[in-house]
């Protein structure tokens, strides 16, 4: 695996990560958890458009 492939596997992980927090904010009605974890969600997300973008 190259360099880029753990970087994806990192983010997949932040992602998913992010995604167990939005549950626990909705299970305690934490509004604040809930828009952190959207925030860090879609900053990963841009975060991968580079890694994924083919080279041109």
């Amino acid at each position: 695996m190259d360099d880029k492939h753990y970087q994806l596997a990192g983010l997949v992980g932040f992602i998913i990560a992010g995604l167990l927090f939005v549950g626990v904010g909705i299970k305690f009605g934490d509004p604040l958890t809930i828009a952190g974890s959207v925030v860090w969600i879609v900053s990963c997300l841009i975060w991968m458009i580079p890694l994924l973008k083919p080279k041109s």
